[in-house]
């Protein structure tokens, strides 16, 4: 993980580092205690180096449709500053299953995933887990 726009840590332990650890019981929420953060909110990955992509996978958390993502978009960049237009966009259904959004095969260093609302109109996000597909060189 290289950054997100917001995490809670003090409500409760959901950092964002929980959305790449592996474990589909573990979740990163987004600043919900005292003053939720507002939309739109972002996670980026460092992929460690260039790499082949052509999905990120999402995994909504498990246990609740609190924070889900509704409308998405995707973006890659070589620098992770230089992020160009969306790679992909859409909107996820309101379901526990893992979604995923496919593009173009994309040389990436860093994969940035924006949300732009939730399921239920809320400010929040959630993810049990997100990766990236076609980590090939």
């Amino acid at each position: 993980m290289a950054y997100a726009d917001s995490q809670e840590t003090s409500g409760e332990n959901a950092p964002a580092t929980n959305a790449v650890d592996g474990n589909p019981d573990t979740i990163w929420h987004t600043k919900w205690s005292g003053t939720a953060a507002p939309m739109p909110h972002e996670i980026q990955l460092n992929l460690g180096g260039d790499h082949t992509v052509s999905c990120l996978t999402y995994l909504p958390r498990q246990n609740s449709a609190n924070g889900r993502i509704a409308k998405y978009e995707v973006y890659t960049s070589k620098d992770g500053t230089n992020w160009g237009n969306p790679v992909a966009t859409g909107t996820w259904a309101n379901t526990s299953a893992e979604q995923e959004a496919c593009f173009t095969p994309v040389s990436a260093h860093y994969v940035r995933l924006r949300a732009l609302s939730e399921v239920n109109g809320n400010p929040w996000t959630t993810a049990a887990e997100i990766n990236v597909v076609g980590l090939a060189d």
